[in-house]
């Protein structure tokens, strides 16, 4: 969860496929330099010994990354538009059915 006391959940949920999961947590935050669109999120899928196989997020920690970012494996980070939290959400479960045949519903 997101350091502010003013942070309220908009999403959090968790797949499991075996040795692959999808997890995702999203939150409304005041408007601030550290996240200027209101929204902190994470969206990961990875394999459950604990490898990365991409995430979504807009942790400002990442060297030379934009605001808005996908991690691919361990070492690619790319910057990406950033549409909204839901169309962002939609967009990877799209890309993490692609991988699980369509397991998640």
């Amino acid at each position: 969860m997101p350091e502010d006391d003013d942070a309220t959940l908009l999403l959090e949920t968790r797949q499991n496929f075996g040795d692959t999961y999808a997890e995702v947590r999203a939150w409304d935050v005041p408007p601030s330099e550290r996240y200027p669109d209101g929204v902190h999120y994470s969206m990961q899928y990875g394999t459950t010994d604990g490898s990365l196989i991409f995430r979504y997020d807009n942790f400002p920690d990442h060297p030379g990354a934009a605001e808005h970012h996908k991690h691919i494996g361990e070492s690619r980070v790319e910057d990406i538009d950033f549409p909204g939290v839901l169309d962002l959400y939609r967009r990877f479960k799209a890309e993490v059915n692609d991988h699980e045949n369509g397991q998640w519903k």
